[in-house]
Formats: C-alpha cells, structure tokens, sequence
C-alpha cells in the first residue's frame, strides 16, 4: 500500500508539472492573441475564453485519468484527493508563478498590449448591448485597477494568493477525488 501511495505522489507531481507547463504556455499563446490579433468582442468572449476553459478542464480531467491509469487503474478516495491535490498544487506554481514571471519580468510590454486590447473589446462588446456610459466607465476603471493590483507583487500578497489557491486547489481536489476513485473490485471468497 505504501508503494502505491508514494506513486501517486509521484505520479501527481510529475503530472502537476507537465500541466503547469501545458498552461503556461496557452496563457502566454492568448497573451500574444490578446495583444496582437484580438479584432474583435466576439471572437474574444465567445471563441477564445469557451476554447480556454475547454483546453483547461479537457486536459486537467486527461491528466487525472492519465494518472489514475498510471498507477494501476485503482485507488481509494485518500489516494484520488493526494494524487489530484499534488498534481493541482504544482500546476498552480508552475502556471501562476510562470504567468507573473513572464507578464512581469521577461515581457510586460505585452501584457500591458494584451489589457489595453482586453479592456477595449470589453469595452466594445458593452458598448454594442447598449450598456449605460457611466457603468462603462466604472467598469473600465475597475479593471484598470485590477490589472494594476496584480501587476505589483508583494510578499504578503504572494503568501495571500498561495494560501487562497492552497484552499482552492484541495476543494476542486476533494470534489475530483470523489468522481475519479475507483476501488480495486473486492474478491470473491472460495
């Protein structure tokens, strides 16, 4: 049993860091769409954000069964959650912690495109339902301070955002768990 649960750790781990460098990379691919070929709202809010979400829950819910698959097919509900929370907490490290990275230190030129492009279309699709000016305006600001807020980093809002992402991670992990467990068949007595 004490194989099977330091595989599953292992096992998540390994996943966690493949998935994280999976989301990496199409967060940086939209940050590149946002900020040099987003023309217009509807293809931002009803194409890219649908195919985001799409390729985030299709692959987390591929790389759960994969690694379900990989240790043997079976594991109870303590196992499911320590495999999923292990694979979940790695990918948000390596995402979120990549992301900021990226967006704050090796590119900010383009995420500050990739807003300004953001804010437009939001703007735009607002605009063409008839939204009042005034609420516009208030949602434009909001976000303005939004991206603002998350473009400075502090230790105590690292530690705030981890703490916040720990809880998170182990409810959507608990919630998996139950869906993917799979006992191992009990075997009939002769």
């Amino acid at each position: 049993m004490e194989n099977l649960n330091q595989a599953v750790r292992k096992e998540g781990a390994i996943r966690g860091i493949l998935f994280g460098i999976l989301m990496l990379v199409v967060d940086i691919l939209k940050l590149y769409y946002l900020a040099h070929a987003s023309t217009s709202p509807i293809l931002t809010f009803v194409v890219l954000y649908p195919v985001y979400y799409i390729i985030l829950f299709g692959a987390a819910l591929l790389f759960i069964s994969g690694l379900r698959n990989k240790i043997g097919r079976y594991w109870n509900l303590k196992q499911a959650i320590t495999g999923i929370f292990i694979m979940l907490i790695f990918t948000t490290l390596i995402w979120n912690n990549g992301i900021a990275l990226f967006s704050g230190k090796i590119n900010p030129e383009l995420a500050e495109k990739a807003h300004v492009s953001f804010v437009a279309s939001r703007k735009a699709a607002m605009q063409s339902s008839h939204t009042p000016a005034k609420r516009i305006e208030q949602e434009v600001v909001s976000m303005n301070q939004t991206f603002a807020a998350g473009s400075k980093v502090t230790v105590q809002s690292f530690f705030r955002s981890l703490f916040v992402s720990v809880i998170l991670v182990f409810a959507v992990s608990a919630v998996l768990g139950v869906l993917f467990k799979r006992e191992r068949p009990a075997q009939p007595q002769a």
